[in-house]
C-alpha cells in the first residue's frame, strides 16, 4: 500500500510545482524578466509512435493494451498569452485610493473581478491590492489559471514583490497534457492550504490527493503538512492511507526522492518469493529530511539469506551534492558477511568540476563469494572558451584467488587556435600488480592540427615509456606503436581544383613519420593514400551504375614497400516499382611487404549479386549470393535467401536460411512469427532449425492478451533445444481494479545465477512504473530475436 502512496507523492508534487513554477505576479516586473510557463503541447502536436515495420523482431515483450485510467480525460483550454509584463485587472467597480503625493495607496475591485498576468488569469468576487504591503488578494469563488492547469479555492494571497503565494481551500486537477506522461489519467488534490515562494519551497497543510474518479473515492492519502522542493523530494508529514472508507496506517514522516524513485527500490515495499532469498520482505523508512539531506534505513528480511540491513543518505552542498550507501548481510548460503558500499560526490570548485566515487564489495554472491574488491575514482574537468582539461585517477583492488592492483591516470588538455585549429596533449598511466610482480608503464601523446584554404596538415608524437619493477624488466615489454614524430598534409579536389585526369574526385594525403612497433627498432615510414569515393552514374530510367577506387603507397626505411590498389563497382537494376537487381564487385590487392602490422591490408575479389522482389506489398524475396576469386578452397560465399509475408496487416511471416556450396549443405533456418489482433492481442514466435543435428535448437515466444475486460496475460519463454531446458519462461497475470490493477507474476530464469519466485505487485494505474517483466537477469530484454543468416 506505500506504493500507491509514493505514487500519489509524486502526483501531488506534480500539482503544486505547476503553481509554484508559474505564480509569478509582479506589478510592474523588472526590465528584461520573463515569466517561464510550463505547459505540455495540445495532443494533435504530440509525437506519435511509428507504425511497426515488418522484418525480423528484435525487441522486449511490451504491453498489447495497457491498463486504461477510468474516466474521461479533460483537456482544459490553455489561457491565451496577453504578453504584457503587468498585471490587467478589471471589475463591475474599481476604486483606487491615492496619498498626497498622488501615489496610489489601496486598489479595491468588486464584482466579476479578473485579472490577468501573460498566460495566467484569476476570476474573483472581489479584491484588492494594498500598495504600502504589496499584498494581493482576490477572495470568493476564485479560479487561478496557469497554462492548462487550473485550481479552484476561497482565497488567493500573492506578495508583488518578494513573489510568496498561497491559496486557500484549493481544488486542483492535474491532467496528463501538462505532465508530459508523467501520468496517464487526471489526479485530483485538495489542500486546506498551499503556499510557496516563487519556485522553490512549496508547503501544504490539511491536504488529500486521489486518482480516483468516483464521488467516494477508492482511496485518498491525507497529510497533516508536506513540503515539497521541486524537482528534489517531498516530505510528508503525519501522512494518513485511507482505502474504502478505512484508515490503514499512519506515518509521522515520509519522503519520496521525486527523480531518482526508481533508484531507490526498497522506497516502495517488495514481497515475494525466489530461489536465492526465499521469501522476502523488502522495506524503506526515512530517517531524516531536510532541504540538503535525505537519509533512508533499509531492511531486507530474507527466508535463506537472513537480515540485510543498510542505510542510503543524499545531500547537497552549496555547489556540489553527492550520495553515500552502506549495505550489511549475514549471509547465511555462505556463512559470510556481505558488506556493499558506495559514495558518489560531484563538487565545483571555482570553474573545475570534481567528481569522487568509491565503490566496496565483500563476499557478494553476485560477484565471488570469497572477495574483496574496491575501486576508487577522481577526476578533474575544467571548461573555458578556447580550452578543456582533464585529469582522472582510477584505482582498483581485487582479492578473489589472488590480490591484483590496477592504478591508472589520465591527464589531457585541448587547445583552440580559432574555430578549427587545435592542439592536444596527453599522458596515460597504467601501473597493474599481481603475484609479487609489476608492470608499469606511460604513454605520452601530442597532436597539432592546422587547415588551411588549399590543404590541412599534422603533425604528431607517440611515446611509451616502460615502468615496471626490476622483476619485469628483461622478461617482456609492454606492446604498442610510438610515433617520433609523424607529420602529414592532406587535402582534396573540392579544394585543389581538377587535378586528376577526367576530373576525378578524390581525398589524397602524404605522411612521413618515424616509428617503432615495440620491441622492434625505429624505422622510417612514408605514406601516401588516394582514395577516389564512390560516384552514381545512372545509364538510363532503370540501369545506374557506383564505382570508386583508391591507391596507397608504403615506404619504409629497411629498404621495404608495400602498394594497395582497391576498386569497387556496383551495376544496379530496377525491377518494377520496388523490385532490385545488383551486381557488386570489390577487389583490394596489396603487393610487397610491411614491417607493422598496423599497415596490414588484406586481399579480396568479390563478386557478389543480390536480387529484391517486392511488387506486392505482401511479401519481399531477396535471394544473395557471391564468390571471392582470391579463396582458392573455398571460394563461394554463402548464398542467403529471406522471405517475409504479409498477407494481413495483422499478421507477419518472416524467413532466412543459406546455402553453402562449398560443403554442399543447408545452414541454420529462422523463422518467426508475428500476430497483432485489434489492441489486445499479441504473439511473437521465433525458432531456429539446425539441418545438421535435425533439431530446433532455439525456440522463444512473448504472449501478450486480454482475458475478459478486467484481465490481461503476459507470457515469454525460451527453449534451448541443445540442452532440451528452458533458458527462461516468465508467466505475469494482471486485474484491472478500477483506478488501481494487482498482478501476480512468476519468473524462472538461469545463467550466471538463478532467479526463480513468484512477485505481488499493487499500483495505481495512472502512473507508469518501471515493468520488469520481460527482462533478464542483468537487464537484458528477453525477446524472439534468434539471431540471423548472413
Amino acid at each position: 500500500m506505500r506504493m500507491l502512496f509514493v505514487c500519489l507523492a509524486v502526483a501531488f508534487v506534480t500539482t503544486i510545482t505547476a503553481l509554484a513554477a508559474d505564480v509569478t505576479l509582479p506589478a510592474i516586473p523588472a526590465p528584461d524578466v520573463e515569466p517561464t510557463t510550463i505547459t505540455a503541447p495540445p495532443p494533435s502536436e504530440q509525437i506519435k509512435p511509428a507504425d511497426e515495420i515488418a522484418g525480423p523482431l528484435l525487441e522486449s515483450p511490451s504491453p498489447v493494451m495497457p491498463s486504461r485510467p477510468t474516466g474521461p480525460l479533460p483537456h482544459l483550454e490553455r489561457v491565451p498569452d496577453i504578453g504584457s509584463g503587468f498585471i490587467h485587472v478589471s471589475a463591475d467597480s474599481l476604486k483606487t485610493t491615492a496619498d498626497e503625493n498622488g501615489k496610489p495607496v489601496l486598489t479595491v475591485a468588486t464584482g466579476s473581478v479578473c485579472a490577468r498576468y501573460r498566460d495566467m488569469s484569476i476570476t474573483a468576487n472581489k479584491g484588492q491590492v494594498d500598495y504600502s504591503t504589496n499584498i494581493a488578494v482576490f477572495e470568493e469563488n476564485v479560479v487561478f489559471k496557469l497554462g492548462i492547469q487550473e485550481a479552484h479555492g476561497n482565497r488567493v494571497e500573492v506578495n508583488i514583490r518578494t513573489l510568496k503565494w498561497s491559496i486557500d481551500t484549493a481544488n486542483i486537477t492535474v491532467t496528463p497534457d501538462f505532465t508530459k506522461g508523467l501520468i496517464k489519467a487526471p489526479v485530483f488534490a485538495g489542500a486546506a492550504k498551499i503556499a510557496g515562494l516563487r519556485d522553490r519551497e512549496v508547503s501544504a497543510s490539511q491536504s488529500q490527493v486521489t486518482t480516483c474518479d468516483l464521488p467516494h473515492a477508492h482511496y485518498q492519502i491525507i497529510t497533516r503538512e508536506m513540503s515539497v522542493y521541486p524537482n528534489d523530494k517531498i516530505v510528508f508529514h503525519d501522512a494518513e492511507f485511507v482505502v474504502l472508507g478505512r484508515r490503514l496506517f499512519k506515518l509521522s514522516r515520509f519522503v519520496v526522492p521525486i527523480e531518482e524513485i526508481r533508484k531507490n527500490p526498497n522506497l516502495i515495499p517488495r514481497i515475494g518469493q525466489s530461489a536465492e532469498e526465499g521469501a522476502y520482505l523488502k522495506l524503506g523508512y526515512s530517517l531524516w529530511a531536510s532541504q540538503s539531506n535525505t537519509t533512508f534505513l533499509l531492511a531486507d528480511l530474507m527466508q535463506r539469506k537472513g537480515i540485510g540491513l543498510g542505510i542510503q543518505d543524499t545531500y547537497k552542498t552549496r555547489s556540489g551534492g553527492g550520495t553515500a550507501y552502506l549495505y550489511a548481510l549475514n549471509d547465511q548460503n555462505i556463512d559470510k558477511t556481505t558488506l556493499t558500499g558506495r559514495f558518489n560526490h560531484t563538487q565545483l570548485l571555482g570553474g573545475v568540476r570534481m567528481d569522487l566515487s568509491s565503490d566496496f564489495r565483500s563476499n557478494s554472491y553476485q560477484y565471488a563469494p570469497q572477495s574483496k574488491s574496491i575501486d576508487n575514482r577522481i577526476g578533474f574537468t575544467r571548461d573555458t572558451t578556447n580550452a578543456r582539461s582533464a585529469l582522472r585517477i582510477n584505482q582498483s583492488v581485487n582479492s578473489v584467488f589472488q590480490r591484483t592492483s590496477t592504478l591508472s591516470a589520465h591527464a589531457s588538455h585541448r587547445q583552440m587556435f580559432g574555430d578549427r585549429d587545435y592542439w592536444d596533449t596527453s599522458f596515460d598511466y597504467t601501473d597493474y600488480s599481481a603475484s609479487g610482480t609489476n608492470r608499469a608503464r606511460l604513454v605520452s601523446q601530442t597532436h597539432f592540427s592546422k587547415v588551411e584554404d588549399k590543404y590541412d596538415w599534422d603533425i604528431s608524437a607517440q611515446k611509451i615509456t616502460d615502468l615496471s619493477d626490476e622483476a619485469f624488466v628483461g622478461v617482456g615489454q609492454f606492446g604498442g606503436i610510438e610515433k617520433l614524430p609523424e607529420l602529414s598534409i592532406s587535402s582534396d579536389t573540392t579544394r585543389l581544383g581538377k587535378v586528376l585526369p577526367f576530373g576525378l574526385p578524390a581525398r589524397m594525403s602524404l605522411s612521413y613519420g618515424r616509428f617503432v612497433q615495440i620491441p622492434m627498432s625505429e624505422i622510417d615510414r612514408a605514406f601516401l593514400d588516394i582514395t577516389s569515393p564512390s560516384v552514381r552514374r545512372n545509364l538510363s530510367h532503370t540501369w545506374a551504375l557506383t564505382s570508386g577506387g583508391g591507391f596507397k603507397q608504403f615506404i619504409y626505411g629497411d629498404n621495404t614497400a608495400q602498394y594497395s590498389i582497391d576498386a569497387n563497382a556496383q551495376l544496379s537494376k530496377i525491377l518494377g516499382n520496388s523490385s532490385t537487381f545488383d551486381l557488386t564487385y570489390r577487389y583490394q590487392m596489396p603487393k610487397g611487404f610491411t614491417p607493422f602490422r598496423f599497415d596490414y591490408t588484406g586481399k579480396y575479389n568479390i563478386i557478389n549479386a543480390s536480387l529484391t522482389l517486392s511488387d506486392s506489398a505482401k511479401y519481399k524475396l531477396s535471394l544473395l549470393a557471391g564468390y571471392n576469386f582470391e579463396q582458392k578452397n573455398f571460394p563461394w560465399q554463402d548464398s542467403v535467401l529471406r522471405l517475409s509475408y504479409t498477407p494481413t496487416n495483422s499478421v507477419l511471416l518472416y524467413t532466412a536460411t543459406g546455402y553453402d556450396f562449398n560443403r554442399s549443405q543447408w545452414r541454420q533456418v529462422i523463422n518467426q512469427l508475428r500476430i497483432r489482433s485489434r489492441e489486445d492481442f499479441k504473439l511473437d514466435i521465433g525458432t531456429r532449425y539446425d539441418p545438421i543435428s535435425k533439431r530446433l535448437a532455439t525456440v522463444r515466444g512473448v504472449l501478450d492478451t486480454s482475458l475478459g475486460r478486467k484481465n490481461r496475460i503476459q507470457a515469454i519463454a525460451g527453449w534451448n533445444g541443445i540442452t532440451k531446458d528452458f533458458e527462461y519462461r516468465g508467466l505475469s497475470v494482471t486485474r484491472d481494479l478500477h483506478c488501481w490493477e494487482a498482478s501476480l507474476t512468476f519468473v524462472d530464469q538461469g545463467g550466471f545465477y538463478n532467479n526463480r519466485g513468484i512477485y505481488f505487485n499493487v499500483r495505481i494505474k495512472a502512473f507508469p512504473m518501471l515493468d520488469t517483466f520481460g527482462m533478464g537477469n542483468f537487464g537484458q530484454a528477453l525477446d524472439t530475436s534468434v539471431g540471423q543468416v548472413y
